[in-house]
């Protein structure tokens, strides 16, 4: 598993012709990172002077980082393994009808199944972004920029999982279910990226001051 290695080894297999892990792994290691820095502005105002009032918040904020954190590094692992029974239904033989039929079915049941992963990885960095807003407004403000980027991680995270979310789409039969799927994407990347706009303006503007 990537998460064991260190983290060269998954860079290395990354920059490299290995057809995993890719964009989707990336995509949750970035989310990741997100999590970590919310986390981290988090520690650094747990007990820091000035914010005694906002430690049992900033404490539950950390145990959700690190959450997330964990979440996300499943999820890596997961999107190397997320294409695999449809690579495997491409390869089916489609010699007679019925062969076609049971191959156009598993190609759409493996389409479906690849899809889930990247789509959770955008669940999971939305999370990251709304908890990047909250830290990032009641945090230690020598460390904001922390929190600053990690919005900005986080809204990079489900732009990477979108793209191998919609990448199934032009392959699936069942149009309902890309037709609802797309719009929990929309969604999705309209609120992150609103967040990102107000923890970059909000953080910019307090780094003038």
């Amino acid at each position: 598993m990537y998460v064991s290695q260190p983290l060269h080894y998954f860079l290395d297999k990354l920059c490299s012709n290995s057809p995993e892990p890719g964009g989707g792994s990336a995509s949750a290691l970035t989310g990741a990172i997100a999590a970590s820095l919310s986390g981290m502005l988090a520690a650094l105002t747990v007990n820091k002077k000035g914010y005694e009032n906002v430690k049992p918040e900033m404490e539950e904020f950390l145990s959700k980082a690190q959450s997330l954190k964990d979440d996300l590094l499943v999820l890596l692992q997961k999107d190397t393994e997320a294409f695999d029974d449809a690579s495997k239904a491409f390869k089916l033989p489609k010699e007679t009808e019925d062969e076609k039929k049971k191959r156009a079915e598993a190609i759409e049941a493996g389409l479906k199944k690849a899809t889930e992963v990247p789509l959770a990885i955008m669940e999971k960095s939305l999370e990251v972004s709304r908890l990047s807003s909250e830290v990032l407004k009641k945090g230690n403000e020598m460390a904001i920029s922390d929190g600053a980027i990690s919005a900005l991680f986080a809204e990079a995270a489900c732009i990477g999982a979108m793209m191998n979310v919609r990448i199934n789409f032009s392959w699936m039969k069942d149009k309902e279910y890309v037709k609802s799927i797309e719009q929990r994407v929309e969604d999705i990347l309209d609120e992150v990226g609103r967040i990102k706009e107000d923890a970059l303006s909000y953080t910019l503007e307090r780094l003038k001051s």
